[in-house]
């Protein structure tokens, strides 16, 4: 069973880890950061994950790569995604694939957190 406050924030991008993580912080919930795709699925504990927020656009495996990364290896946690250049036919296809949320850079702070608030029910 997920711990209900531990959030995965996967983002290339240091800054953006440290801002989101405190962000969380405020918001009473653990901003678990990694820099990259690959650490998160190289990770031994994502059952302690209640939800994963994930940039789009990254070096190595991107944000979509990701996703089906997850689908198809069983995470069953909620994927928020965020990207600088949103379109359409992504959002589409990332939404049908079973995303949660789809942020546009800078996101929001309000709605970022009601977004994974809605994603894993607090």
């Amino acid at each position: 069973m997920p711990h209900l406050h531990q959030v995965a924030i996967v983002d290339d991008d240091p800054g953006v880890r440290g801002s989101i993580t405190s962000l969380l912080r405020s918001a009473g919930l653990v901003g678990v950061p990694f820099a990259s795709a690959e650490d998160l699925l190289g990770w031994q504990d994502r059952e302690a994950l209640a939800c994963i927020v994930t940039d789009l656009h990254m070096p190595g495996m991107s944000g979509m790569d990701l996703q089906h990364a997850l689908n198809s290896g069983g995470w069953t946690q909620p994927l928020l995604v965020m990207t600088a250049f949103p379109t359409s036919i992504v959002r589409e296809q990332m939404t049908a694939a079973g995303a949660r949320a789809f942020l546009t850079k800078p996101v929001d702070p309000d709605a970022l957190l009601e977004a994974i608030e809605d994603a894993i029910r607090l």
